[in-house]
């Protein structure tokens, strides 16, 4: 638990009272002492407190006057009364008035210890419960902002369940990609995250709070709607906010806000015409003409002559244009490009462009009739005991490609043919199978498991263990035993 309260007026019990919550094996993190029921009731109006031990017989407000205030609160302690033999009127009153466990003076150990362990367990039951709640909820938030098909009435019932968990008076919803292990937890009800489309992470956060919770991402490009007071509104905000992320991406501006931002107009649209002469180009096999037509494509967007969501549904075009032309003789399927359909998970248009490029330029290897297939082989299992040597650092294909002297393209391709599997699906089974044995055979921390199979961030190697294994870290090793 996190927060105890003691409020006894004589000092000697109330020290007792904590020695033995402190030696109780219950862990509390803050343990606040009050002399009297007023000076009690000032505190539990400005924070939370969990449990509290309160006498019944005190200066300014007695116990009795101070847990009849608290049943008036929306957040309420579990209480215990502490009380002598001849005060029992007086507790029985305050069982009556909301108190949960009544402890006789002189305070016997166990029996505090006992009542504690059960507080306990109870927060612990109710925390778990209200996350499962939680969860559910914000599934429902996150459908209702993303898909249109959610009716009015089935809105207004999402939104009134989730009033008990999006503690805002009034909002901004902010739209970004980044690594979800970048992102802390909830800060103190400031913002609220939830996972989007196309790789987009969402805040809703407390437009009082917007600038102190968004200098934490300044790195990325970032897309804000306008501030709203109702959470029915959350829908248009998350358009908003999507709509000036990708303004931001279009024109490397870090922040758009749509507070600040008038639209352009649009001046000109490339069509499907354009694309399909740009796929054809590339399984005509001239790749440098593919380039440049793309490359002028990519101009006009820095220009904010067009969308970058046009330029995303015209390069899905060449995708699914390449897929059909190659995937007979060279059986290349979706997983091979799937990285470039994912746009948005790119920081910058140019950081994209790099990558379609090494991509195109890799056909000219692709397409090649005299690959010879034993040394590519012969790469592919240097590759491997690379990766089996160096999965603890930070590893990616390109890196893993230009060691063994390899296209980009052709090594993902190679790699795939001769493993059976993708590239980041081998590196991740190396690290977690590597995570396992640690598990198993060390009494190593979590996190200093990660970090030795090659996660700087302990959320995401927690979250990739438990999508390969079905558990948690901690639940797989005590499975062990």
């Amino acid at each position: 638990m996190k927060t105890l309260m003691i409020v006894e007026d004589e000092k000697l019990i109330r020290q007792g009272i904590k020695s033995m919550v402190l030696r109780s094996g219950v862990d509390v993190e803050e343990i606040i002492e009050c002399n009297n029921g007023l000076a009690a009731l000032e505190i539990l109006e400005k924070q939370n407190v969990d449990v509290m031990f309160t006498d019944i017989r005190m200066p300014k407000m007695d116990g009795i006057s101070l847990v009849k205030e608290i049943q008036k609160m929306t957040k309420k302690p579990l209480i215990a009364a502490i009380s002598g033999f001849d005060e029992f009127d007086y507790a029985v009153e305050m069982m009556r008035n909301g108190v949960n466990e009544y402890i006789l003076k002189p305070v016997d150990r166990d029996k505090l210890a006992k009542v504690l362990k059960k507080f306990d367990d109870i927060i612990t039951e109710e925390k778990e419960s209200y996350e499962k709640q939680r969860q559910v909820v914000y599934q429902q938030m996150q459908y209702m902002m993303i898909y249109d098909n959610v009716t009015h009435k089935e809105m207004q019932s999402i939104t009134e369940m989730a009033r008990a968990y999006f503690q805002v008076k009034n909002f901004v919803v902010c739209c970004f990609s980044c690594p979800e292990s970048e992102i802390d937890d909830e800060m103190d009800g400031k913002y609220y995250y939830l996972e989007g489309k196309d790789s987009l992470n969402i805040l809703i956060v407390d437009s009082e709070y917007k600038d102190e919770v968004l200098k934490s991402f300044d790195n990325y490009y970032i897309g804000i709607s306008n501030v709203y007071y109702n959470l029915l509104d959350l829908r248009q905000a998350y358009h908003e906010a999507a709509t000036m992320r990708k303004t931001a991406f279009e024109t490397m501006i870090k922040r758009v806000d749509a507070a600040e931002f008038s639209k352009p107009d649009e001046e000109y649209e490339y069509g499907v015409k354009f694309m399909m002469q740009t796929a054809n180009l590339i399984c005509s096999n001239k790749l440098d003409e593919a380039i440049e037509q793309l490359e002028s494509f990519v101009d006009g967007v820095k220009a904010r002559k067009y969308y970058i969501n046009e330029f995303k549904e015209q390069m899905e075009i060449i995708l699914n244009t390449t897929i059909k032309v190659y995937q007979n003789t060279l059986k290349v399927g979706e997983d091979d490009i799937m990285e470039l359909s994912d746009i948005y998970s790119f920081q910058t248009i140019d950081e994209y462009m790099e990558v379609v490029k090494r991509w195109i330029r890799g056909f000219d290897e692709l397409v090649s009739t005299d690959i010879d297939e034993h040394k590519a082989n012969i790469k592919i299992k240097n590759a491997i005991k690379y990766i089996q040597e160096n999965y603890a650092t930070d590893l990616n294909m390109a890196v893993v490609s230009n060691y063994v002297s390899m296209n980009y393209s052709l090594f993902s391709f190679t790699f795939k043919q001769y493993t059976g599997t993708n590239f980041v699906n081998y590196l991740k089974d190396i690290r977690i199978g590597e995570a396992k044995k640690l598990l198993t055979d060390t009494d190593m921390k979590i996190n200093e498991i990660s970090q030795a199979v090659g996660y700087e961030h302990e959320k995401h190697f927690m979250k990739t263990f438990k999508a390969i294994t079905g558990l948690t870290p901690s639940q797989y090793r005590n499975n062990l035993g």
